[in-house]
């Protein structure tokens, strides 16, 4: 029964789990943490276990797909980035779903941002952790210090997916289209980052160096209504924006069984035939306010999924398909449906 629990744990706490209020965490002792590792390193560590899953599920969290955005005008003085989103089908009650259409870096420093259908935080006027259903999330990492955050409704800080900080907030998102724009909103005095600062020197520098806010919001383009997020401190009174925008469509809080039965390990399971499809368009990719066209874009199918799928003999199948105009910039989406086995 102990790993069946552990199992159930896994499965429900991507998002949930670990929340961390000790903001007297030492900024040194975090730097040496990573000295010689890094995020992808100290999620893999934290997600590792003894637990022996059956052979016929894919865990949670599983990215249907990841689609990587190439810039031309890399390293470009940042103050705005949006993203249109077209959700083309309703989403169920209670289906743990991401849409995530920002994943980039500020002067190295990587984030992403998006909406989920079940989101959660601590409140920013207090209190603990609670669920706070459909929502925004704009995160980023190598930070822990909550004074490097403006929330309008909920935060984390946490190192269960490495250490990163994070701003949350309710929006009322289904079927429709959606504005999600991160835009530079002020500035932060302290000691000017370096000109030719490297990977690792900005990490967990708020106090130290000069920094940017960096705002989210969502405008449902039908109503007219906009959400804040939330905002986020980046180092640096330049932000350089990195090389490429990613994008991913995420399946969270279950796994999926690809079985006759419901597998004994977890009451959090889900048969394949039952995911919900969901069809949705992303479209309009504005930078510092000009609309850009990429000229190709890369897409890869379960590209992200929980590190201890590797124990699991069974494939991961396909259960996405999408398509590009590179005469409009529209990229279309449709996850959830069986498509072949890899």
């Amino acid at each position: 029964m102990k790993r069946y629990l552990v199992l159930a744990l896994l499965v429900a706490g991507h998002y949930s789990a670990a929340f961390c209020q000790d903001e007297n965490l030492k900024k040194e002792t975090l730097k040496k943490k990573y000295e010689n590792s890094d995020i992808g390193q100290e999620i893999d560590k934290k997600m590792r276990s003894d637990v022996q899953y059956p052979d016929s599920i894919v865990l949670a969290p599983l990215h249907f797909i990841n689609t990587y955005i190439p810039l031309d005008k890399a390293g470009f003085d940042f103050t705005s980035i949006s993203l249109d989103v077209v959700v083309k089908t309703k989403i169920p009650k209670g289906y743990n779903f991401y849409i995530s259409p920002f994943n980039g870096t500020f002067n190295e420093i990587q984030f992403y941002a998006g909406i989920q259908t079940s989101s959660d935080g601590i409140p920013a006027k207090g209190g603990k952790e609670r669920k706070i259903g459909r929502g925004g999330i704009f995160s980023r990492w190598m930070e822990r210090d909550t004074a490097a955050l403006k929330a309008t409704g909920y935060y984390a800080s946490s190192d269960g997916e490495g250490d990163f900080i994070s701003v949350r907030n309710k929006v009322k998102w289904d079927q429709g289209t959606y504005r999600l724009t991160l835009y530079k909103s002020g500035e932060v005095d302290g000691k000017p980052v370096p000109p030719d600062y490297k990977g690792k020197d900005l990490i967990f520098a708020w106090g130290e160096y000069e920094h940017s806010w960096v705002t989210m919001s969502v405008e449902d383009l039908k109503t007219g209504k906009k959400y804040i997020i939330g905002s986020m401190a980046f180092p640096g009174k330049k932000l350089l924006f990195g090389n490429y925008n990613a994008i991913f469509l995420e399946q969270y809080g279950s796994v999926i069984n690809f079985a006759k039965e419901k597998p004994k390990a977890t009451p959090l399971a889900v048969n394949y035939k039952d995911l919900p499809v969901v069809k949705l368009e992303i479209k309009n990719l504005m930078l510092n306010g000009k609309l850009v066209i990429p000229k190709a874009v890369i897409t890869n199918p379960n590209l992200t999924h929980h590190p201890e799928q590797s124990k699991i003999a069974m494939p991961i199948p396909i259960l996405s398909k999408d398509a590009y105009d590179p005469k409009t910039g529209t990229i279309s989406y449709e996850v959830g449906e069986f498509q072949r086995w890899k």
